[in-house]
Protein backbone atom coordinates (compact mmCIF):
# COMPACT_ATOMS: atom_id res chain seq x y z
CA UNK A 1 0.00 0.00 0.00
CA UNK A 2 1.19 3.43 -0.90
CA UNK A 3 1.50 5.92 2.30
CA UNK A 4 -1.65 7.90 1.30
CA UNK A 5 -3.75 4.85 1.58
CA UNK A 6 -2.15 3.79 4.61
CA UNK A 7 -2.69 7.18 6.34
CA UNK A 8 -6.21 7.37 5.44
CA UNK A 9 -6.69 4.07 6.76
CA UNK A 10 -5.42 5.07 9.97
CA UNK A 11 -7.85 8.40 10.37
CA UNK A 12 -10.65 5.94 8.95
CA UNK A 13 -9.92 3.69 11.45
CA UNK A 14 -9.84 5.76 14.54
CA UNK A 15 -12.91 6.11 16.83
CA UNK A 16 -15.21 8.86 16.43
CA UNK A 17 -15.25 10.69 19.48
CA UNK A 18 -18.97 10.60 21.00
CA UNK A 19 -21.05 10.70 18.36
CA UNK A 20 -23.85 8.74 20.05
CA UNK A 21 -26.09 8.55 16.44
CA UNK A 22 -25.36 6.21 13.59
CA UNK A 23 -24.83 7.86 10.11
CA UNK A 24 -27.95 6.69 9.07
CA UNK A 25 -30.10 8.46 11.99
CA UNK A 26 -28.49 11.31 11.11
CA UNK A 27 -29.52 11.20 7.67
CA UNK A 28 -32.96 10.08 8.47
CA UNK A 29 -33.02 13.01 10.61
CA UNK A 30 -31.87 15.43 7.95
CA UNK A 31 -34.09 13.84 5.58
CA UNK A 32 -37.27 14.37 7.29
CA UNK A 33 -35.91 18.15 8.24
CA UNK A 34 -35.61 18.59 4.41
CA UNK A 35 -38.72 17.43 3.53
CA UNK A 36 -40.88 19.58 6.35
CA UNK A 37 -38.85 22.56 4.77
CA UNK A 38 -39.61 22.05 0.90
CA UNK A 39 -43.18 21.57 2.18
CA UNK A 40 -43.35 24.65 4.07
CA UNK A 41 -41.62 26.72 0.83
CA UNK A 42 -44.29 24.96 -1.25
CA UNK A 43 -46.95 26.16 1.20
CA UNK A 44 -45.12 29.70 1.43
CA UNK A 45 -44.51 29.68 -2.59
CA UNK A 46 -48.14 28.71 -3.00
CA UNK A 47 -50.07 31.20 -0.76
CA UNK A 48 -47.76 34.42 -2.35
CA UNK A 49 -48.72 33.23 -6.02
CA UNK A 50 -52.00 33.52 -5.04
CA UNK A 51 -51.45 36.78 -3.08
CA UNK A 52 -49.54 38.04 -6.43
CA UNK A 53 -53.06 36.90 -8.25
CA UNK A 54 -55.14 38.89 -6.04
CA UNK A 55 -53.14 42.27 -5.89
CA UNK A 56 -52.85 41.49 -9.65
CA UNK A 57 -56.56 41.86 -10.17
CA UNK A 58 -57.10 44.98 -8.06
CA UNK A 59 -53.98 46.44 -10.01
CA UNK A 60 -55.92 45.62 -13.18
CA UNK A 61 -59.33 46.45 -12.47
CA UNK A 62 -58.34 50.12 -9.92
CA UNK A 63 -59.38 52.95 -11.25
CA UNK A 64 -56.94 55.88 -9.30
CA UNK A 65 -52.82 55.56 -9.85
CA UNK A 66 -52.17 55.85 -6.18
CA UNK A 67 -54.12 52.30 -6.04
CA UNK A 68 -52.57 50.91 -8.83
CA UNK A 69 -49.31 51.84 -6.90
CA UNK A 70 -49.65 50.29 -3.94
CA UNK A 71 -50.84 47.10 -5.65
CA UNK A 72 -47.85 47.17 -7.80
CA UNK A 73 -45.27 47.42 -4.66
CA UNK A 74 -47.76 44.56 -2.67
CA UNK A 75 -46.62 42.29 -5.88
CA UNK A 76 -42.79 43.62 -6.27
CA UNK A 77 -42.79 42.88 -2.53
CA UNK A 78 -44.39 39.37 -3.17
CA UNK A 79 -41.96 38.51 -5.95
CA UNK A 80 -39.30 39.57 -4.05
CA UNK A 81 -40.83 37.09 -0.94
CA UNK A 82 -40.57 34.59 -3.79
CA UNK A 83 -37.20 34.54 -4.83
CA UNK A 84 -35.70 35.00 -1.54
CA UNK A 85 -37.52 32.25 0.08
CA UNK A 86 -35.98 30.00 -2.69
CA UNK A 87 -32.27 31.46 -2.50
CA UNK A 88 -32.10 32.40 2.10
CA UNK A 89 -34.53 29.05 2.68
CA UNK A 90 -33.97 26.74 0.28
CA UNK A 91 -32.92 23.24 2.09
CA UNK A 92 -29.97 21.25 0.31
CA UNK A 93 -29.85 17.53 -0.01
CA UNK A 94 -27.23 15.51 2.09
CA UNK A 95 -24.32 14.76 -0.60
CA UNK A 96 -24.03 10.93 -1.05
CA UNK A 97 -19.91 11.89 -0.11
CA UNK A 98 -21.56 12.64 3.46
CA UNK A 99 -20.55 8.99 5.07
CA UNK A 100 -19.71 8.59 8.27
CA UNK A 101 -21.48 9.87 11.37
CA UNK A 102 -19.34 13.07 11.75
CA UNK A 103 -19.77 14.37 8.16
CA UNK A 104 -23.10 13.75 8.49
CA UNK A 105 -23.72 15.28 11.40
CA UNK A 106 -21.67 18.81 10.25
CA UNK A 107 -23.65 18.72 7.33
CA UNK A 108 -27.46 18.44 9.61
CA UNK A 109 -26.27 20.85 11.68
CA UNK A 110 -25.41 23.66 9.07
CA UNK A 111 -28.44 23.16 7.40
CA UNK A 112 -29.88 23.62 10.68
CA UNK A 113 -28.32 26.66 11.19
CA UNK A 114 -29.13 28.33 7.63
CA UNK A 115 -32.96 27.91 8.60
CA UNK A 116 -32.53 29.13 11.73
CA UNK A 117 -30.77 31.86 10.57
CA UNK A 118 -33.11 32.66 7.91
CA UNK A 119 -36.20 32.68 10.38
CA UNK A 120 -34.03 34.73 12.73
CA UNK A 121 -33.38 37.47 9.59
CA UNK A 122 -37.12 36.80 8.54
CA UNK A 123 -37.80 40.77 8.80
CA UNK A 124 -35.41 41.67 6.06
CA UNK A 125 -36.00 39.25 3.71
CA UNK A 126 -39.79 38.30 4.10
CA UNK A 127 -41.36 41.36 6.06
CA UNK A 128 -39.72 44.64 4.22
CA UNK A 129 -40.06 44.15 0.73
CA UNK A 130 -44.15 44.68 1.96
CA UNK A 131 -43.77 48.14 3.76
CA UNK A 132 -43.37 49.87 0.79
CA UNK A 133 -46.93 48.56 -0.47
CA UNK A 134 -48.20 49.36 2.93
CA UNK A 135 -47.11 52.67 3.28
CA UNK A 136 -48.20 53.68 -0.28
CA UNK A 137 -52.25 51.74 0.84
CA UNK A 138 -51.92 54.38 3.95
CA UNK A 139 -50.82 57.54 1.46
CA UNK A 140 -54.10 56.08 -1.10
CA UNK A 141 -56.48 55.28 1.74
CA UNK A 142 -55.60 59.17 2.74
CA UNK A 143 -56.00 60.60 -0.23
CA UNK A 144 -59.32 59.05 -1.29
CA UNK A 145 -61.02 59.40 2.42
CA UNK A 146 -59.44 62.45 3.84
CA UNK A 147 -61.02 62.76 7.36
CA UNK A 148 -63.89 60.61 7.27
CA UNK A 149 -63.11 57.16 7.76
CA UNK A 150 -60.03 57.16 10.91
CA UNK A 151 -61.70 53.96 12.19
CA UNK A 152 -61.33 51.91 8.46
CA UNK A 153 -57.68 53.38 8.79
CA UNK A 154 -56.91 52.97 12.29
CA UNK A 155 -58.32 48.92 11.64
CA UNK A 156 -56.16 48.57 8.90
CA UNK A 157 -53.28 48.94 9.96
CA UNK A 158 -53.73 47.26 13.71
CA UNK A 159 -54.07 44.95 11.45
CA UNK A 160 -51.26 44.46 9.15
CA UNK A 161 -49.20 45.46 12.40
CA UNK A 162 -50.56 42.83 14.05
CA UNK A 163 -49.82 40.40 10.64
CA UNK A 164 -45.96 41.75 10.70
CA UNK A 165 -45.44 41.18 14.23
CA UNK A 166 -47.27 37.68 14.38
CA UNK A 167 -44.96 36.80 11.68
CA UNK A 168 -41.85 37.83 12.94
CA UNK A 169 -42.85 36.38 16.59
CA UNK A 170 -43.87 32.63 14.62
CA UNK A 171 -40.44 32.62 12.95
CA UNK A 172 -38.24 33.93 15.83
CA UNK A 173 -39.41 31.42 17.95
CA UNK A 174 -39.40 28.19 15.16
CA UNK A 175 -35.42 30.06 15.34
CA UNK A 176 -35.07 29.16 18.76
CA UNK A 177 -36.57 25.65 18.43
CA UNK A 178 -34.24 25.16 15.75
CA UNK A 179 -31.38 26.38 18.07
CA UNK A 180 -31.99 24.38 20.76
CA UNK A 181 -32.16 20.94 17.98
CA UNK A 182 -28.32 22.56 17.30
CA UNK A 183 -27.59 22.60 21.00
CA UNK A 184 -29.28 18.91 21.62
CA UNK A 185 -26.65 17.88 18.41
CA UNK A 186 -23.70 19.31 20.32
CA UNK A 187 -24.55 17.74 23.37
CA UNK A 188 -25.32 13.99 21.41
CA UNK A 189 -22.08 14.87 19.62
CA UNK A 190 -20.06 14.97 23.08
Amino acid sequence: MNENNQAQQVWQSQPVEGIRMSADAIRLRAGKFERKIRRRNLRESIASLLVIVGFSYFFATSPEILLRITWGLFIAGMIWVLVALQTKANPKSMPATAIGASSCLDFFRSELEHQRDALKNVWTWYLAPLVPGYIALNVAWFHNFPHSRWVGFVVLDVVFVAIFVGVWKMNQHAARCLQRTIDDLGRSAS
